[in-house]
């Protein structure tokens, strides 16, 4: 949405030297332009309200994400801990499985959550981790339903953090916000009084656009929380791969796992 902030930007430039000067003329009775304070007033308060508004709407998206990525992380964690606890090795095979898991959520799942697409490969250690359950619910009841719940949540995350990855605010919306904001400059700037000189109107002008355009530009990177400069990050899958890898290096010496360092599967 950049390029909404580069409109406003621009609506300023129309209206100071295109519209201004072909209307000062045309004022009427004792009508000559806005001044200044008129000006603050009314885009101070609308700067406010759709600040306080959208972007706490938004807002609310990255934290949700950021909260997700967290719980699915630890999830991983408690999966891999509750494997090590089933007797004769049986949870290995799984614990290997989230091993790989984490991995491919940090190389492969992140990345893909740009183009709006869920991973095969994260999908495939899903699929994987499931069908390890499956096998091993003849084991202890308590272990077997801590697995049970945490593949749950590590389910539910996972389609909670790609449904956040796509931007959720009505495109009407933001037509009407960049619509808005174009248009409150521009008549702003072209109604502004004669006696103003252009180079206080440009400030002026240049710093409202500023300031309305980067919160547009703002709402965009917090509804779209895993792209962008603002961005949830993969920090405690990241640290979960390397907690895990470290364990199994330890407790399974000499065993390979299924995958590789970035979590693809070993053929």
């Amino acid at each position: 949405m950049i390029w909404a902030l580069v409109a406003v930007l621009l609506a300023v430039l129309v209206g100071t030297f295109l519209v201004r000067p072909r209307l000062k003329d045309h004022f009427k009775g004792d009508f000559a332009g806005i001044k200044t304070e008129a000006i603050l007033g009314p885009i101070i308060t609308l700067t406010v309200f759709l600040s306080a508004f959208v972007v706490a709407q938004a807002t609310q998206t990255f934290q949700r994400a950021n909260l997700q990525a967290s719980t699915e992380a630890g999830a991983v964690g408690l999966m891999y801990q509750n494997a090590g606890l089933l007797p004769d090795r049986t949870g290995q095979e799984l614990q290997g499985i989230q091993v790989c898991y984490a991995r491919s959520v940090v190389n492969y799942g992140w990345p893909a959550m740009q183009e709006l697409k869920p991973s095969p490969i994260v999908n495939d250690w899903a699929r994987q981790t499931n069908g390890q359950i499956t096998s091993l619910l003849e084991g202890p009841g308590s272990v077997v339903s801590q697995l049970v719940s945490l593949n749950r949540t590590e389910a539910e995350t996972r389609a909670q953090r790609l449904y956040d990855a796509a931007p959720h605010l009505p495109i009407l919306t933001l037509v009407l916000m960049i619509g808005a904001a174009i248009g409150v400059m521009l008549l702003l700037t072209s109604f502004a009084v004669p006696d103003m000189s252009r180079r206080v109107l440009l400030a002026l002008g240049f710093t409202l656009a500023v300031l309305l355009g980067g919160t547009l530009y703002l709402v965009e990177q917090l509804e779209e929380p895993f792209t962008g400069i603002v961005k949830v990050s993969p920090t405690q899958m990241q640290t979960v791969a390397k907690t895990l890898t470290a364990d199994w290096e330890v407790t399974h010496k000499g065993e390979a796992l299924p995958c590789d360092a970035s979590g693809k599967p070993v053929q």
